[in-house]
C-alpha cells in the first residue's frame, strides 16, 4: 500500500494506492489513527515539515532548495518552519517569544497556522517505534507536481486562480493515472467533513508520487551542504518527490 496524506481541519485525509490501483480515500482525526490503519504500508507521504532545528534561523535545506525549484509565486508555499519548542508552544505569542530568543528571527502567523499539524507529527515520530520514519517521510505537493510536470513550475497560484490551478494541477496527474479525475470525484464524494478540493488533489499527488506508477522517489536537497547537522534529535530533514515513469 502507498499513502499520500494532506492535513485538513477534520484532521489527516489519505489517498491510497494499492501496487498500481487505486484503493480509497479515508478521514482520520490523528496521526496515530491513521498509523494504526496504514502501518503494514510500503510508503506514507505528508505534507508536514518532519525534522526541526532546535535553536538556529538557519534553512532547512530542503525548503531552501525547494523554494529555488517552484520559483515565484510556487515557492511561497513552502512555509518557514518553526524550531522544536515553538512548535509545541500553547500559544502564538509563546511561540513568537521562543522563536525570536532561539533565532533572533520573527514567527509568522502562516507558519503558525499549521504548527498543530508540525507538532503532532514530530511527537508522534519521536516517540513510536524505530523505523517508523522510513515510512512515514515528508513530501511537499507542489514539488511533487513540479517534478511529476518535467520539472517545470507550474502555471497557475491555487490563491490567485484556484480554478485554473486545480484543473491545471489534474491534467499533470492524468499523465501518471489517466482515471484520476474519476477517483478524485469518488473520494470527494464519500468525505463527510471539511475537505477541500486543493486537500484532496495534494493527497492524490503525494499518494501517486509514492506509488508504483512513478519513477523512483529521490530526494531534497539532492546533495546535503557540509556542516549541517540537521534535527538534533535524527529525524531526517528532506522531502521526497518523484518523476513519472519513462
Amino acid at each position: 500500500m502507498y499513502v499520500g496524506v494532506d492535513g485538513c481541519s477534520a484532521g489527516w485525509i489519505a489517498v491510497c494506492y494499492d501496487d498500481q490501483r487505486y484503493a480509497g480515500t479515508h478521514l482520520y482525526k490523528d496521526v496515530e489513527d491513521l498509523w494504526d490503519n496504514h502501518s503494514s504500508a510500503r510508503s506514507i507521504l505528508i505534507d508536514v515539515p518532519i525534522g526541526l532545528r532546535e535553536s538556529s534561523n538557519a534553512k532547512r535545506p530542503s525548503d531552501d532548495e525547494a523554494r529555488t525549484k517552484l520559483g515565484q509565486p510556487g515557492g511561497s508555499s513552502v512555509f518557514p518552519v518553526p524550531v522544536r519548542d515553538a512548535i509545541h508552544a500553547d500559544s502564538y505569542e509563546e511561540a513568537k517569544k521562543i522563536q525570536e530568543c532561539r533565532t533572533g528571527g520573527s514567527l509568522g502567523t502562516q507558519s503558525w497556522s499549521i504548527a498543530d499539524k508540525i507538532g503532532e507529527v514530530d511527537t508522534f515520530l519521536r516517540e513510536t517505534e524505530p523505523g517508523t520514519t522510513d515510512v512515514i517521510r515528508e513530501a511537499h505537493p507542489e514539488v511533487c507536481f513540479w517534478a511529476l510536470n518535467g520539472r517545470s513550475e507550474t502555471k497557475h497560484s491555487k490563491k490567485r486562480q484556484p480554478a485554473a490551478a486545480f484543473w491545471e494541477r489534474v491534467t499533470i496527474l492524468e499523465r501518471v493515472d489517466t482515471q484520476v479525475l474519476t477517483y478524485l470525484r469518488e473520494g470527494g464524494s464519500d468525505l463527510d467533513a471539511e475537505v477541500g478540493n486543493d486537500d484532496l488533489i495534494d493527497a492524490f499527488s503525494l499518494a501517486l508520487t509514492a506509488s508504483e506508477r512513478t519513477a523512483p522517489v529521490q530526494t531534497l536537497p539532492e546533495e546535503w551542504p557540509d556542516g549541517d547537522q540537521g534535527d538534533p534529535t535524527g529525524l531526517p530533514m528532506e522531502m521526497i518527490f518523484a518523476e513519472q515513469s519513462a
